[in-house]
């Protein structure tokens, strides 16, 4: 009896495997995607798998039943362990009641491991294999989190990475908007109704990515990165978490030449390939690259030590910190922080602008500040990490600031740095902050990388925490 027994429990879990499926394993093939195993096999090292909660339950007439819409697992990524988790659209629309989700954020928090969801699906379904059918659930909640409040607890302590290759709806939407870094594919859609309660509520049929495509999320700022499939995807995730705690002995500089680069005369230059030069080579990843391209946030390693970029954009609008430019660096501000990522501050811009839409009328956009100006100055003054400051032209009005900081206290610039194209200051007869600039040193820009990694590597290391310092916003 016994034997029959476990023949049953593994025919019941074999049965949600791959190859036991081979028509829905070739349907998803021919649409260009990966099946839920097929993910976590891409992402994980090989042999370090170990799954979590593949059956779900015990019919009333004793026979094992195995979890539906989706798989968790625990295993390895470049050596260090992750909690990971794939819904699978094929399988009930992905939803898979996220019983065990809880349980392995709370083991993700205690052990301060990172987590990598794939969250395509309409939600959690209302009657799941473990409840309302008569069977015994081998399992529920365990732990100190239910699915839901573990993520904004680990948010700040540990990464969280979601990765959205289709329709992701309702409590899946939640998942994903919980995460650190959010990266989707073209196609994608990310919204807390889907298209039947759009219908039920305004008689429209839409697509789910006429409705949320991620397309539409890249550009306000919904998600952090699109690329082009989920191979992709699981290729950024796993490029996102190298940075995390994971400094290397030395990085290669690209060689580029940096006095050629510099501003002439006072004209723009591209602060693309002035991050390039400065940064180990092969190192640059830009998040949120068409969300406020007027500023650039990237990580990079500088001599091998893993740095957030932070950037104005001087081809972009002028480089004027708008709304939507002083949110991206309040946000990143707060990622680096809360990672330990020293931060690279290069300076160029007018100052800040405010804009008011004002109806039948094209937006007035004029300099000035608001509450959204605000929250970079915030999550500057909160900040422990070191910042170097490089101004490449101009600092004008509380542009620099913005960057920067300003307390005389804490969050100061370790180092300011200045180019010979900088401007020094202006005489102002009103007022002691507008445009008045202050260097530790002016210096050719082909120096910058050189005492950039020196003073970085003089302020050494940050001691380990026992707590987080403060949650990531999640915009």
């Amino acid at each position: 009896m016994q034997r029959d027994d476990i023949k049953a429990l593994e025919d019941a879990r074999d049965g949600q495997k791959d190859a036991a499926r081979p028509e829905i394993v070739t349907r998803v093939g021919n649409t260009g995607k990966l099946t839920a195993r097929e993910r976590i096999r891409l992402l994980l090292d090989s042999g370090s798998a170990v799954e979590y909660g593949s059956i779900a339950a015990k019919s009333g007439d004793g026979e094992w039943v195995a979890e539906a819409g989706g798989v968790d697992f625990v295993g390895t990524l470049a050596g260090r362990p992750v909690v990971t988790s794939s819904t699978d659209y094929t399988d009930h629309g992905g939803g898979y009641g996220a019983g065990r989700l809880g349980r392995l954020f709370a083991l993700a928090y205690e052990q301060r491991w990172p987590v990598v969801l794939f969250v395509d699906g309409g939600g959690s379904r209302a009657r799941h294999p473990r409840v309302g059918m008569g069977h015994i659930e081998t399992s529920g909640p365990i732990g100190r989190f239910s699915f839901l409040d573990g993520l904004p607890e680990l948010s700040g302590w540990a990464p969280v990475v979601a990765i959205v290759s289709g329709p992701s709806f309702a409590g899946h939407a939640s998942l994903a908007g919980f995460s650190d870094f959010l990266v989707s594919t073209p196609g994608s859609s990310i919204g807390m109704g889907g298209p039947p309660m759009v219908e039920a509520a305004l008689g429209q049929r839409l697509k789910p990515n006429e409705l949320a495509g991620s397309e539409m999320h890249e550009v306000n700022g919904g998600i952090d990165l699109l690329v082009e499939d989920e191979q992709a995807a699981i290729a950024a995730a796993k490029r996102y978490l190298d940075f995390y705690d994971n400094d290397l002995a030395s990085g290669q500089p690209t060689g580029a030449d940096l006095d050629a680069l510099a501003p002439d005369t006072g004209a723009p230059c591209d602060m693309h390939a002035i991050i390039l030069g400065l940064c180990d080579a092969d190192s640059v990843f830009e998040l949120r690259p068409r969300f406020a391209p007027a500023l650039l946030t990237c990580l990079a390693r500088i001599d091998g030590r893993a740095v957030g970029v932070l950037a104005n954009q001087p081809l972009v609008d002028d480089g004027a910190i708008g709304h939507n430019a002083a949110t991206k660096i309040a946000r990143f501000v707060e990622l680096c922080n809360t990672y330990e990522y020293p931060i690279l501050a290069l300076i160029d811009t007018p100052g800040c602008v405010a804009s008011w839409p004002v109806r039948g009328q094209p937006e007035t956009v004029a300099p000035g500040l608001t509450r959204w100006h605000t929250r970079a100055l915030i999550a500057h003054q909160q900040r422990t990490v070191p910042l170097v400051a490089v101004q490449i032209r101009r600092g004008r009005g509380l542009g620099a600031a913005l960057m920067t900081g300003v307390s005389t206290t804490r969050g100061v610039p370790a180092l300011r740095l200045g180019w010979p194209g900088v401007e020094i200051g202006r005489r102002d007869g009103f007022s002691a902050v507008v445009d008045h600039n202050a260097f530790d040193d002016v210096i050719p820009p082909r120096e910058t990388r050189e005492r950039v990694a020196r003073i970085l590597a003089l302020l050494g290391k940050p001691a380990q925490r026992s707590a987080k310092k403060h949650p990531i916003d999640t915009w």
